[in-house]
């Protein structure tokens, strides 16, 4: 089960998400076909993250980070990349995507979960809750990210469980 750790609103500044994109049927995920994990295990077998990393002066986060984008095309998916948040004027690798994620105020959610699969597709239903409680909506949203940090995604705590961060826009 998600639970909300920690919420924090937050001034996020003009980024971009740069990495390989899936297309998905919202549908599809919503009624158990996830392929998120598949995905996100075929991007660390390609290393895709190598190239990104090598870019040390254009990294706004050494997490790696998954995001939903594009759902607003008008048929029924929606892109989701699984790669890093750049700034300024990376270099995008050849069969990699970039979008920019426009600087606004985001809610920067903290997620404790008992493993790290019950995060790969965002834990909206507590975030959207924790978001509410606070008297903020977020009903205009073009995208949301999925943050992995190296350590507390992956190193399960005293009592097994880790911490997925979300940044959600805000209106």
């Amino acid at each position: 089960m998600n639970k909300v750790i920690k919420l924090e609103v937050i001034k996020l500044p003009k980024i971009c998400i740069v990495g390989k994109k899936i297309r998905y049927s919202d549908e599809a995920l919503n009624n158990g076909d996830n392929r998120l994990p598949g995905f996100w295990n075929k991007c660390y077998a390609e290393n895709i993250f190598a190239p990104l990393e090598s870019q040390t002066g254009h990294i706004f986060d050494s997490s790696h980070a998954g995001v939903f984008i594009d759902w607003d095309l008008g048929d029924g998916d929606f892109s989701y990349i699984v790669g890093m948040l750049m700034t300024g004027d990376v270099t995008i690798p050849e069969g990699y995507v970039m979008r920019n994620l426009d600087g606004n105020d985001v809610a920067l959610c903290h997620v404790k979960c008992n493993e790290l699969s019950e995060t790969r597709a965002v834990p909206f239903e507590s975030t959207a809750k924790a978001i509410q409680d606070i008297g903020r909506s977020f009903f205009n949203m073009k995208w949301c990210i999925d943050l992995y940090h190296p350590l507390r995604s992956t190193i399960p705590d005293e009592n097994g469980e880790v911490i997925l961060d979300c940044y959600i826009p805000l209106d």
